[in-house]
Protein backbone atom coordinates (compact mmCIF):
# COMPACT_ATOMS: atom_id res chain seq x y z
CA UNK A 1 0.00 0.00 0.00
CA UNK A 2 2.77 2.57 0.72
CA UNK A 3 4.10 2.09 -2.81
CA UNK A 4 0.69 3.00 -4.23
CA UNK A 5 0.56 6.18 -2.17
CA UNK A 6 3.94 7.25 -3.51
CA UNK A 7 2.50 7.24 -7.05
CA UNK A 8 -0.17 9.80 -6.16
CA UNK A 9 0.94 13.37 -6.72
CA UNK A 10 0.72 15.61 -3.68
CA UNK A 11 -2.07 18.15 -3.72
CA UNK A 12 -0.96 21.46 -5.15
CA UNK A 13 -3.18 24.48 -4.61
CA UNK A 14 -2.74 27.47 -6.87
CA UNK A 15 -3.61 30.93 -5.64
CA UNK A 16 -4.44 32.80 -8.83
CA UNK A 17 -4.50 36.12 -6.99
CA UNK A 18 -0.72 36.06 -6.54
CA UNK A 19 1.95 36.10 -9.23
CA UNK A 20 1.75 36.84 -12.95
CA UNK A 21 -1.85 36.78 -14.17
CA UNK A 22 -0.97 35.79 -17.75
CA UNK A 23 0.65 32.53 -16.69
CA UNK A 24 -2.29 31.66 -14.43
CA UNK A 25 -4.80 32.38 -17.19
CA UNK A 26 -2.91 30.29 -19.74
CA UNK A 27 -2.65 27.32 -17.36
CA UNK A 28 -6.33 27.71 -16.50
CA UNK A 29 -7.48 28.02 -20.13
CA UNK A 30 -5.39 25.19 -21.62
CA UNK A 31 -7.61 22.29 -20.46
CA UNK A 32 -10.67 24.17 -21.73
CA UNK A 33 -9.01 24.78 -25.08
CA UNK A 34 -7.92 21.15 -25.42
CA UNK A 35 -11.42 19.96 -24.50
CA UNK A 36 -12.98 22.23 -27.14
CA UNK A 37 -10.51 21.04 -29.77
CA UNK A 38 -11.35 17.40 -29.03
CA UNK A 39 -15.09 18.19 -29.19
CA UNK A 40 -14.61 19.81 -32.62
CA UNK A 41 -12.47 16.90 -33.82
CA UNK A 42 -15.18 14.48 -32.69
CA UNK A 43 -17.80 16.45 -34.63
CA UNK A 44 -15.56 16.64 -37.70
CA UNK A 45 -14.77 12.92 -37.70
CA UNK A 46 -18.42 12.06 -37.06
CA UNK A 47 -19.51 14.18 -40.02
CA UNK A 48 -16.73 12.84 -42.25
CA UNK A 49 -17.48 9.18 -41.46
CA UNK A 50 -21.23 9.58 -41.90
CA UNK A 51 -20.76 11.65 -45.05
CA UNK A 52 -18.45 9.14 -46.68
CA UNK A 53 -19.80 5.79 -45.53
CA UNK A 54 -23.52 6.29 -44.91
CA UNK A 55 -26.35 7.90 -46.86
CA UNK A 56 -26.87 11.57 -47.64
CA UNK A 57 -29.91 11.55 -45.36
CA UNK A 58 -27.74 10.35 -42.48
CA UNK A 59 -25.27 13.14 -43.23
CA UNK A 60 -28.12 15.67 -43.18
CA UNK A 61 -29.39 14.15 -39.92
CA UNK A 62 -26.05 14.71 -38.23
CA UNK A 63 -26.12 18.33 -39.36
CA UNK A 64 -29.66 19.00 -38.18
CA UNK A 65 -29.17 17.49 -34.74
CA UNK A 66 -25.91 19.39 -34.14
CA UNK A 67 -27.54 22.64 -32.95
CA UNK A 68 -29.75 20.75 -30.49
CA UNK A 69 -26.78 18.89 -29.01
CA UNK A 70 -24.72 22.10 -28.88
CA UNK A 71 -27.58 23.83 -27.05
CA UNK A 72 -27.62 21.09 -24.40
CA UNK A 73 -23.84 21.16 -24.07
CA UNK A 74 -23.94 24.96 -23.74
CA UNK A 75 -26.64 24.74 -21.07
CA UNK A 76 -24.61 22.32 -18.96
CA UNK A 77 -21.42 24.35 -19.50
CA UNK A 78 -23.27 27.39 -18.19
CA UNK A 79 -24.44 25.48 -15.12
CA UNK A 80 -20.94 24.18 -14.46
CA UNK A 81 -19.48 27.68 -14.82
CA UNK A 82 -22.00 28.97 -12.29
CA UNK A 83 -21.15 26.16 -9.88
CA UNK A 84 -17.47 26.91 -10.40
CA UNK A 85 -18.02 30.54 -9.39
CA UNK A 86 -19.75 29.53 -6.16
CA UNK A 87 -17.10 26.90 -5.39
CA UNK A 88 -14.32 29.42 -6.08
CA UNK A 89 -15.88 31.99 -3.77
CA UNK A 90 -16.12 29.49 -0.93
CA UNK A 91 -12.60 28.24 -1.61
CA UNK A 92 -11.23 31.79 -1.63
CA UNK A 93 -13.00 32.50 1.66
CA UNK A 94 -11.43 29.28 3.06
CA UNK A 95 -14.87 27.82 3.82
CA UNK A 96 -13.82 24.30 2.94
CA UNK A 97 -16.94 22.69 4.41
CA UNK A 98 -19.04 24.81 2.03
CA UNK A 99 -16.73 23.88 -0.86
CA UNK A 100 -17.32 20.20 -0.17
CA UNK A 101 -21.07 20.72 0.20
CA UNK A 102 -21.28 22.71 -3.03
CA UNK A 103 -19.21 20.19 -5.00
CA UNK A 104 -21.40 17.32 -3.82
CA UNK A 105 -24.57 19.29 -4.56
CA UNK A 106 -23.25 20.05 -8.05
CA UNK A 107 -22.51 16.37 -8.70
CA UNK A 108 -25.98 15.27 -7.55
CA UNK A 109 -27.62 18.07 -9.55
CA UNK A 110 -25.65 17.07 -12.64
CA UNK A 111 -26.79 13.46 -12.33
CA UNK A 112 -30.43 14.44 -11.78
CA UNK A 113 -30.41 17.04 -14.56
CA UNK A 114 -28.67 14.56 -16.88
CA UNK A 115 -31.49 12.07 -16.37
CA UNK A 116 -34.20 14.74 -16.71
CA UNK A 117 -32.65 16.19 -19.87
CA UNK A 118 -32.20 12.74 -21.37
CA UNK A 119 -35.93 12.07 -21.18
CA UNK A 120 -36.83 15.67 -22.04
CA UNK A 121 -34.47 15.57 -25.02
CA UNK A 122 -35.94 12.32 -26.33
CA UNK A 123 -39.44 13.74 -25.95
CA UNK A 124 -38.67 17.24 -27.35
CA UNK A 125 -36.34 16.36 -30.24
CA UNK A 126 -39.08 15.64 -32.82
CA UNK A 127 -40.79 18.95 -31.96
CA UNK A 128 -37.51 20.87 -32.19
CA UNK A 129 -36.66 19.26 -35.52
CA UNK A 130 -40.08 20.18 -36.93
CA UNK A 131 -39.61 23.72 -35.59
CA UNK A 132 -36.28 23.85 -37.46
CA UNK A 133 -38.13 22.71 -40.63
CA UNK A 134 -36.15 19.49 -40.95
CA UNK A 135 -37.08 17.63 -44.17
CA UNK A 136 -39.33 14.60 -43.68
CA UNK A 137 -36.78 12.31 -45.37
CA UNK A 138 -34.19 13.16 -42.71
CA UNK A 139 -36.53 13.11 -39.70
CA UNK A 140 -36.29 9.36 -38.81
CA UNK A 141 -32.48 9.38 -38.72
CA UNK A 142 -32.38 12.74 -36.92
CA UNK A 143 -34.58 11.50 -34.09
CA UNK A 144 -32.62 8.27 -33.84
Amino acid sequence: MPKLLSLVRPRKDVDMTEGPIVGHLIRFAMPLLVGNIFQQLYNTVDTWVVGNYVSKDAFAAVGTVGPIINMLIGFFLGLSSGAGVVISQYYGAKKYDKVSETVHTSIVMTLVMGIVFTFLGIWMTPFMLRFMKTPASVMPQSTA
